[in-house]
């Protein structure tokens, strides 16, 4: 018999069998062992399993499910057949340093309660240039959660959870939804009485940002989907917090697509008539709607001089109104 977990590992996986194994390295590199890896395997994909054929470790566990469900009930799978105490959530694409689940099981042991999770802060990391640490700053003593998400700050990245696997059998992502997983299931936590969000504020995560060639679920999404799914979630988020993700996300995402006049219309008599048309969020809103991605990609080598003159709030609010916050969801 095999010892009980202190955490379970769930990555799911698809047709991605090299970054698959540099996931599973990563966690075999971590200064804690009492883990467990479930890898749920998305549809059949005999590749990927000859990959994980090559570990000889018994605390890797495959599930292999005949037909295709999507990331949010692979999750959620992973997460019915783990031991641990707790489930740490990794993408197959991203990896861990190896210090990161000792230090967040420091929080999580210490901690009260099973309404929490433990994140970590993160590496951007995008090729040949160099990392940004995300979030840009941890959230502010009484800041809604839903508005610390899509602040300019950048909200926390899935591959950085870690919770009580207690709570995520009690409020699990939402089956089917094909983009924002984390982003929904973060609003839905937030939501429950006495929610704790406890941060490690230390990089301990690597999220490698999508190459434009390389498959992408969220980005065969188009901008209606987006909309829709943040009108759903409204009840979640505070007004200012909806304004937010319309300006941050629906526009330059609707830009992107080539979504008229009436689309861009659409999005800010919502913004006005649901969210907190603040004067800042007023001037991104314009900026986003009217400036070409092109320009705005001519514009970056000066504005990030200028920002080097300006490294104050203000300086970086300008920037990232005109470059754009990245944002690491799925």
């Amino acid at each position: 018999m095999q010892a009980v977990p202190h955490v379970s590992v769930v990555i799911p996986t698809r047709a991605r069998p090299q970054m698959l194994r540099r996931a599973i390295q990563s966690v075999l590199l971590q200064t804690v062992k009492q883990f467990e890896i479930i890898v749920v395997l998305d549809g059949m994909d005999t590749v990927t399993e000859k990959v994980l054929a090559e570990f000889d470790d018994p605390r890797i566990h495959l599930v292999s499910l005949f037909h295709k469900v999507g990331g949010s009930q692979a999750r959620n799978i992973g997460a019915g057949a783990a031991r641990g105490r707790y489930i740490a959530l990794l993408d197959d694409d991203d990896e861990w340093l190896p210090n990161k689940l000792e230090a967040q099981l420091e929080l999580a042991d210490a901690c009260c309660g099973l309404n929490f999770v433990v994140v970590t802060e993160y590496l951007y990391r995008v090729d040949a240039q160099p990392d940004e640490i995300w979030p840009a700053h941890p959230p502010a003593p009484h800041e809604p959660l839903s508005e610390f998400l899509f602040s300019s700050r950048g909200g926390f990245q899935t591959s950085t959870y870690l919770c009580p696997r207690e709570l995520m059998l009690r409020v699990p992502f939402t089956a089917g939804l094909k983009k924002h997983q984390d982003w929904d299931w973060f609003l839905q936590l937030a939501a429950l009485p006495q929610f704790q969000l406890l941060v490690v504020p230390e990089p301990l995560s690597i999220y490698w940002v999508p190459q434009r060639n390389r498959a992408s679920v969220s980005g065969h999404l188009d901008w209606w989907f987006s909309h829709g799914w943040a009108g759903s979630r409204r009840p979640l988020m505070t007004r200012k917090a909806y304004a937010r993700f319309l300006v941050k996300i629906s526009v330059p995402t609707a830009r992107l697509q080539g979504a008229g006049f009436a689309a861009l219309l659409h999005l800010f008599s919502d913004l006005v008539l649901f969210g907190y048309p603040s004067p800042f969020l007023l001037a991104e809103f314009f900026v986003a709607a009217m400036l070409p991605a092109k320009l705005r990609l001519r514009l970056r080598p000066a504005l990030q001089n200028w920002r080097k003159l300006h490294p104050g709030w203000f300086g970086a609010h300008v920037h990232k109104a005109i470059q754009g916050a990245p944002y690491a969801e799925r």
